[in-house]
C-alpha cells in the first residue's frame, strides 16, 4: 500500500499515513432524496491508518459546512437508555456539585443537557453548529451557541462564562477533523482538575465484527488505546473507562485535567496490524455479502431493510447491494417518502413488510432495540418472514458473517 502524503492525521499531525480502504465516491448518507431522480452530489471515502499515533480516520471527505448546516437526524430521535447511568457516574463523583458548571460540545438538540437539567444541575452551556439541532435546543431552553468549537470561540466563551467545571463531547469527537484545535479548546475551557467526559463508537467492534458501516461523519474512527492519547494530549488523566451499547459498542470515559498525564504511542504496532487485517477482509466481505443476497433473490425472496440509517446507507452503497433490495422501511415518519442516497431504494412505513410481501427482513437498527422491532413484527414473522441483521455487534448477523481472527 502506498503512504499518503498531503494529508496530516487529525490527532496528532503526522504526516505517515497508510490507506487502508477506498470505498469509492459516495452521498451523504442522511441527505435523503424527495424523488429517485434528484441529485446527489459525492465524495470520497477513503479510510486510512496513522502511523505514528495509530488513529483511523477518513481523507478528503464532505466538508463539515456540507454536513452540518442541519443535522437532520436529532439525538432526540434516538433510544439512549445509557443516558442516565452517564449521569449517575458524574453526580457520584467527588467535587461535583448541581451547581457545577458544565459544557458539551455537539449538544445536538440539548437531549443531553435537558436530562442532566431534569437531574438538577444548573449551570449548562451547549455549543452546536446545525441549525434545526440548535433551534430545538433552544425550545428547550438549553443555553446554545450555534458554531462550530474551535481555539478562538474558546477564548470568546472563556471571557464571558469563565472556565468550566465538567466538559463533556458525546458522540462527537469522531464528527471532529481538528482534534488539536478540541485539545486547544479543553486547556482554555476546563479549570485546573476539571473532569472530561468523552463518549465515542468504538472502533475496535468494527475491526473484530467485523463491520464496514462507515459514515463520512465519521471522520475519526478511536479505539480505547487512541481516546486515551487524545485525552494525554490535552492534559487529561482517564479514572473511569467502560463500553457502552449504542449504534454498536461505544466506549464512555471520564478524565481529569491534572497536566500530568503521559503520552505513549506503544500500542501503534499492534493496532496496525489488527487494521490491515481489516483493510484485507474488505473484498471478500463484500463478494460474499453480494453472494447471499443475489442467491435469495434468485430464490424468489423479497428483501427489506429495516432502518433508514447512515450505517446501513453507506454499507448498500459501498458493497453495491441497492440492486437485491426493494425497499427499506422505518418507523420515524421523517424519513419516509424519501429514498435513499445512493442506492435511490424507496424508504417508507414498516407495514410494507406485510403489504409487498417481504419475505427477508436485514435489521439495520442499534442492536440495543431489534428486540422491540421483531416484537413489534410478531404477525409478520408468524406468517413466515425471517430477521437478520447487518448492523454489528448483533446476536442475529446474517450467516455469511464471521469475525476477523485476532482482531
Amino acid at each position: 500500500m502506498q503512504k499518503q502524503s498531503r494529508h496530516s492525521c487529525n490527532l496528532c499531525g503526522g504526516t505517515d499515513l497508510l490507506p487502508l480502504i477506498d470505498f469509492g465516491n459516495h452521498p451523504v448518507a442522511k441527505h435523503y432524496l424527495a424523488a429517485p431522480t434528484d441529485d446527489a452530489p459525492t465524495w470520497p471515502m477513503r479510510v486510512v491508518f496513522c502511523e505514528s499515533c495509530g488513529l483511523t480516520q477518513l481523507v478528503d471527505s464532505c466538508p463539515a459546512e456540507i454536513l452540518y448546516k442541519n443535522y437532520v437526524t436529532l439525538s432526540s430521535w434516538k433510544y439512549q437508555p445509557h443516558v442516565q447511568h452517564e449521569i449517575d457516574v458524574i453526580k457520584s463523583l467527588p467535587g461535583v456539585t448541581l451547581d457545577s458548571k458544565v459544557l458539551e460540545i455537539g449538544s445536538n438538540d440539548g437531549m443531553f443537557l435537558h436530562q442532566m437539567s431534569a437531574n438538577g444541575f444548573k449551570n449548562m452551556l451547549g455549543v452546536e453548529p446545525a441549525k434545526d439541532a440548535y433551534d430545538k435546543s433552544v425550545e428547550q431552553g438549553i443555553d446554545t451557541l450555534q458554531a462550530f468549537l474551535t481555539p478562538e470561540l474558546a477564548s470568546t466563551i472563556r471571557q464571558k462564562h469563565g472556565q468550566f467545571d465538567i466538559f463533556i463531547s458525546r458522540q462527537n469527537l469522531e464528527h471532529i477533523g481538528g482534534l488539536r484545535g478540541v485539545i486547544q479548546s479543553i486547556e482554555t475551557l476546563v479549570k485546573p482538575d476539571g473532569l472530561v467526559m468523552i463518549e465515542v463508537p468504538d472502533f475496535a467492534c468494527n475491526m473484530r465484527s467485523p463491520d464496514y458501516g462507515l459514515w463520512e461523519e465519521h471522520v475519526n474512527y478511536f479505539t480505547v488505546e487512541t481516546l486515551r492519547h487524545f485525552m494525554a494530549l490535552a492534559g487529561v488523566e482517564l479514572f473511569h473507562q467502560e463500553n457502552i451499547l449504542f449504534s454498536g459498542d461505544s466506549i464512555f470515559v471520564i478524565g481529569r485535567k491534572t497536566g500530568k498525564a503521559q503520552a505513549s504511542t506503544d500500542y501503534v504496532a499492534a493496532l496496525r496490524k489488527r487494521n490491515l487485517a481489516y483493510a484485507q477482509h474488505w473484498p471478500e466481505f463484500a463478494k460474499n455479502i453480494t453472494e447471499y443476497l443475489a442467491a435469495l433473490k434468485k430464490a424468489g425472496k423479497k428483501i427489506a431493510v429495516y432502518g433508514a440509517g447512515n450505517r446501513v446507507f453507506c454499507l448498500v452503497n459501498f458493497a453495491n447491494l441497492a440492486g437485491h433490495i426493494d425497499v427499506i422501511v422505518d418507523d420515524q415518519v421523517e424519513k419516509q417518502n424519501t429514498f435513499m442516497p445512493g442506492g435511490r431504494i424507496p424508504v417508507v412505513a414498516s407495514d410494507a413488510l406485510y403489504s409487498q410481501h417481504i419475505d427477508v427482513c436485514l435489521l439495520a437498527v442499534n442492536a440495543e432495540i431489534e428486540d422491540k422491532v421483531i416484537a413489534k413484527h410478531d404477525k409478520w414473522v408468524q406468517g413466515g418472514g425471517t430477521f437478520w441483521s447487518v448492523l454489528p455487534p448483533s446476536g442475529r448477523l446474517l450467516p455469511m458473517w464471521q469475525p476477523i481472527g485476532n482482531a
